[in-house]
């Protein structure tokens, strides 16, 4: 079958187990599993969110033959309940985790019993009679069906839930712990506690008994948690749980997706798997509880290592995009940490417009810039593949794939990995930008606005560094000065529009002889500049020819020809003098030509 998960990464832990659960189900089903993963944060409203959940609309829905939606992980309302609609409306089977959704089937545990569950131990075998409860975010499936086990076997009991000390947080250590500041607080003053506390997490339950660590209430408060993450595993005293089977339940819903698809009677199926209830110490129990110290140590030890090896690894690949100038060769260093981290393929497809802010879809960005494929460890079109959003707030530049990456759901980077590309592209992006202005405000302050050719302030930079890499290659260099005649009397005659007319023609005149071996200058006024190699070609008869030509391709404003004087200097390259002493060479040149022409047509006026 050809699968698509949708899920947000903000629990790591949690898309790092359901990934293991999907490549087991691979490896027994060969199936082609696409997973839309985006990193959306909890709450909702800023632009990084909305481009992060907005991406999940890359997914063709008719490409695909099922669904699997793991649907507690994706906390906006909203745009859960678009994909619910975008799911249904495809009429394929698909099956929800770990939340009971109306038209879809499910797969998970019964996290209400699992909370009753706590609630009779604490009133059975520790004789609890009033609650506090730390709830998650109110308004979720988890939070819920937690409450409502924790209320409904209380309320069977016959004893309290404390409205007073319900709270709700988000999953989160500082929940826990201003939950415990409250506590303490109301201790002091007198207040009513209850006897025992249920968390909805470990990490809360943990952070409640830090918390009141070294107060008069430690020790004093039994407190459990849920879902027995790898924080509250490893937390003394040992806490009491529900441990949950994350990544049975994402195999259990690939084995469930192909009966669907076999069946296909549009019949629902629900289907629970157990769960462990763990029983430490944070109730209350002294019991010691067995733990393998030998075993765990060498789990810390392992882990903190590949942790560390794939932290270098993530050092060297922002230090390779960054400092890269090129997309290609952000791709090139982006393939060179996907072969250090041993993953099987690697594509990125942006839109066709990188620099523009215009508002894109990610399906429309199909421009392929990288296809990375490992040939020791090569993975085909089928397995896993895991598909990211690549953005900057709202600018959507587009979406990477990669296949073959158990080590980085290992050992938590694969968020990271993608925010890395997110910055590079989005450097590479301002830099070209800020280049882009940068010529602009060069060529403003280099370039002539009335004849598009270079002013003074280009030839003082360019043409030094012209003349200077001539004689380094041995060249010869022509220098060639131009006057434009009798511009006081075609401005006196026919107006400062027909002046500006002969300047700019003669500009253009020159500019078309210009190649990489010329470069012409508007020295100031009437006055020009033509710096070019000895074998250039180019002479004064070439250019008067040049300015004969280009007023012949339009109206003139004047009757009579738009003629120059011009003088000609050749600077040997290994000649001991500096470029100013051909320079006023070439005028005085050109001066004597001014001369002569005054003299033939009896007019004395100089330039």
């Amino acid at each position: 079958m050809k699968i698509a998960v949708f899920a947000t990464g903000w629990n790591g832990e949690y898309l790092r187990d359901m990934y293991h659960g999907l490549e087991n189900s691979q490896k027994e089903f060969h199936d082609s599993i696409h997973l839309y993963a985006s990193f959306g944060r909890l709450g909702s409203g800023d632009s990084f969110n909305k481009s992060e959940f907005d991406f999940f609309e890359l997914a063709d829905m008719e490409a695909y033959d099922g669904f699997l939606y793991p649907s507690t992980t994706v906390k906006e309302g909203d745009v859960k309940q678009r994909l619910l609609e975008r799911i249904i409306e495809s009429k394929k089977p698909c099956v929800s985790l770990e939340e009971e959704i109306p038209g879809l089937s499910f797969v998970g545990i019964n996290q209400s019993k699992a909370m009753r569950q706590i609630v009779r131990h604490l009133a059975g075998v520790h004789g609890i009679r009033t609650f506090g409860f730390i709830n998650g975010m109110k308004d979720t499936y988890e939070a819920q069906m937690r409450q409502q086990g924790v209320e409904s076997k209380i309320r069977e009991l016959g004893l309290c839930l404390m409205p007073e000390w319900v709270d709700y947080g988000n999953y989160e250590y500082r929940s826990g712990e201003t939950y415990a500041r409250k506590m303490i607080a109301a201790y002091e003053a007198g207040e009513e506690l209850p006897q025992a506390v249920i968390s909805a997490n470990d990490l809360m339950a943990a952070a409640f008994l830090q918390t009141i660590k070294g107060t008069a209430l430690e020790g004093k408060i039994p407190i459990t948690g849920f879902d027995r993450y790898f924080d509250g595993e490893c937390f003394s005293p040992t806490m009491t749980t529900i441990e949950r089977p994350r990544d049975q339940v994402a195999y259990e819903a690939v084995r469930l997706l192909h009966e669907l698809h076999e069946k296909a009677d549009g019949k629902l199926v629900h289907r629970e798997l157990s769960y462990r209830f763990f029983i430490g110490n944070t109730c209350g129990c002294t019991k010691h509880v067995p733990f393998d110290t030998e075993s765990f140590r060498n789990r810390i030890f392992w882990k903190n290592l590949q942790e560390y090896d794939a932290k270098s690894k993530l050092d060297s690949m922002q230090e390779w995009v960054t400092s890269r100038i090129s997309l290609e060769e952000i791709m090139d260093a982006t393939g060179r940490f996907l072969d250090l981290v041993g993953a099987g393929r690697g594509q990125i497809f942006l839109t066709d417009d990188l620099f523009s802010q215009e508002a894109k879809s990610y399906r429309s960005c199909k421009r392929e810039v990288l296809n990375w494929c490992n040939e020791k460890n090569r993975t085909e079109e089928g397995g896993v593949q895991v598909f990211m959003p690549l953005h900057y707030q709202l600018h959507r530049m587009g979406y990477c794939m990669v296949a073959g990456v158990d080590e980085m759901f290992r050992t938590g980077i694969l968020e990271t990995f993608f925010r890395n590309i997110c910055y590079a592209l989005e450097n590479y992006i301002q830099r070209k930008q800020y280049q882009e202005v940068n010529l602009k405000l060069q060529k403003l302050y280099r370039i002539d606005q009335l004849t598009g050719i270079y002013n003074r302030f280009g030839m003082e930079d360019l043409g030094q560094k012209f003349y200077e890499r001539n004689c380094e290659y041995h060249i010869n260099t022509k220098f060639i000065f131009c006057d434009i005649n009798r511009l006081k009397y075609i401005n006196d005659t026919y107006g400062h529009k027909a002046g500006d007319w002969v300047i700019r023609k003669t500009g253009e005149a020159l500019g078309r002889l210009a190649a990489e071996d010329s470069l012409p200058f508007r020295f100031g006024g009437d006055e020009f500049l033509l710096l070019t190699r000895e074998e250039s070609g180019i002479t004064a008869e070439s250019i008067r020819q040049s300015i004969a030509a280009v007023c012949k391709e339009e109206p003139s404003p004047i009757r009579e020809p738009l003629e120059a004087s011009i003088g000609v200097i050749l600077a040997p390259w290994d000649s001991e003098y500096n470029m100013d002493v051909y320079l006023n060479q070439a005028d005085e040149a050109m001066y004597e030509e001014k001369k002569m022409y005054h003299e033939k047509y009896g007019d004395r006026r100089r330039r």
